[in-house]
């Protein structure tokens, strides 16, 4: 996931304050000591399903890969409550053939798949040749061979690991394709039909879809086919949550071997696309993926990263790999006469499970400097002006809901307020969850176990002292007495 990373910045040293006014840790940029986690794990977060067996497999599970139950806890009720048909995929998974050479990691992986399956996020598995390495096999009933072989493999590790699944040995009665009749391209084709049906019986019937990237061509000749181009199109049909290509390298990879993160495609492609590292398939590959994010709801999101980091992908903050973005339009606003006060009301109060004071929205008219929103009100942040702080605007909100949560919208938010304000100043309270995420971003901070004060572009000691003051005087936005429940929202 993108946009709410969970390790905190270095920890700095203990300040007194000899005004007494103000006890708490003030937190630097200036410490080697290394970021701690932030978050509980307790076994009390772990109790996400009625059953007990389901809560075994969870706590087995997390210990297993070493996530964090807390996070892992939050991105399963986000993808739990998805609302999906039977039939429908949580997600489409396209795995490199490199991995399913590699006996570990072709463990983990099938391990992972089987665990989002018994957990109800089912997942359709599409596998085929490499584009390179096994095209060097000229005998087309060794390449098929070595599909199947494949396939079973990965049939019987997803069962030795409690899920049930379907080879799909060969797949021309889901994937047709016309044969290509360039040179070095002999039983080789490209898809031009999908028919999901097979697909969504296997999945009503509470079994993993297992399919090797074989089509067959209307005479009836069977045609390997691209599995990156076969995930892509049973995707466009079936409108997953998520789509996931796993290769061993981890993600899309420059010259200097690092790991693209997070590409917008509305900001980043065009320029990405010119790289001199680029080769020709993955351009292709990313040019596809992109246009697929145009045929697929606003909530799915597309990923390049290993077998080995698909659970760090799904079950936390930080995620990993290369996460492609469509974030949404967010518009700026001056004055509350430009904005939907309903909307955004409604957003606030979903964000903090509280009703708003009466009086927030008249107080906030006067003090606001500028208001951030997306246009399907979903996220947003405001930003105040406050007297005596040397100028020093403060985020009195910053909210991003469930469905902008993982595609990129919080850091494309941070963004803009980075790019419009030099130096800025807002707090949280010491048990949000998001608070490492804030750490991240700021270059100071002070708490007192209650509050957590975050500031950025503010270098004087006195003027932070004033700005921890003023920040944990404020007046509560909500109705304090009323009862908070757990929310799903990302908010400050």
């Amino acid at each position: 996931m993108r946009g709410t990373h969970v390790f905190g910045r270095p920890f700095g040293r203990l300040v007194s304050c000899r005004s007494g006014k103000i006890k708490g840790v003030f937190k630097g940029s200036n410490c080697n000591k290394p970021p701690e986690r932030c978050l509980s794990s307790s076994s009390q977060n772990l109790k996400l399903f009625s059953d007990s067996s389901k809560q075994q497999d969870l706590r087995r599970f997390l210990e297993e890969i070493g996530t964090d139950p807390r996070e892992a806890r939050y991105w399963l009720r986000q993808f739990q409550q998805h609302e999906s048909t039977p039939d429908q995929p949580f997600a489409v998974v396209q795995v490199d053939s490199p991995i399913l050479n590699d006996k570990v990691m072709l463990e983990k992986l099938a391990s992972c798949l089987a665990f989002l399956h018994r957990n109800g996020m089912p997942v359709i598995i599409v596998h085929g040749l490499d584009p390179h390495s096994d095209t060097q096999i000229k005998d087309p009933r060794l390449r098929r061979a070595k599909l199947i072989e494949g396939n079973i493999e990965l049939v019987d590790l997803l069962e030795k690991h409690g899920s049930k699944a379907r080879p799909f040995m060969s797949s021309g009665h889901v994937l047709s394709a016309m044969e290509l009749d360039e040179p070095g391209t002999a039983f080789t084709g490209k898809i031009y039909e999908v028919d999901v049906r097979p697909l969504q019986g296997c999945l009503r019937s509470g079994h993993i879809p297992v399919l090797t990237a074989v089509a067959e061509s209307p005479s009836g000749q069977v045609l390997c086919v691209e599995s990156h181009h076969a995930a892509v199109r049973i995707a466009e049909e079936l409108q997953p949550m998520k789509v996931m290509f796993l290769n061993t390298a981890g993600g899309l990879v420059d010259r200097q071997g690092n790991v693209v993160g997070n590409v917008n495609v509305a900001d980043d492609l065009e320029s990405l696309l010119q790289q001199p590292w680029y080769t020709e398939t993955t351009r292709e590959q990313v040019v596809s993926i992109a246009e697929l994010l145009n045929t697929l709801p606003m909530y799915s999101s597309a990923v390049i990263t290993s077998a080995d980091s698909l659970i760090t992908e799904l079950f936390t903050h930080n995620g990993s790999g290369t996460m492609f973005l469509r974030p949404e339009k967010i518009v700026r606003h001056q004055s509350l006469e430009t904005v939907d006060i309903d909307r955004l009301k409604d957003l606030l109060v979903k964000s903090f499970d509280k009703p708003l004071n009466a009086e927030y929205f008249s107080s906030l008219k006067n003090r606001l400097h500028t208001l951030y929103v997306t246009e399907s009100y979903s996220t947003a942040a405001v930003i105040t002006n406050e007297d005596g702080l040397d100028d020093i605007p403060y985020m009195d909100k910053f909210t991003v809901g469930r469905n902008s949560q993982g595609l990129g919208t919080s850091d494309n938010l941070w963004k803009k307020i980075k790019q419009d304000f030099s130096s800025l100043f807002w707090r949280s309270r010491g048990t949000n969850r998001i608070n490492p995420w804030y750490f991240i971003r700021s270059d100071g901070s002070w708490t007192n176990g209650k509050w957590t004060v975050f500031w950025y572009g503010v270098n004087d000691h006195i003027l932070t002292h004033k700005l921890v003051q003023h920040a944990i005087q404020l007046p509560p936005s909500f109705d304090p007495i009323a009862p908070r429940k757990y929310n799903d929202i990302f908010s400050i």
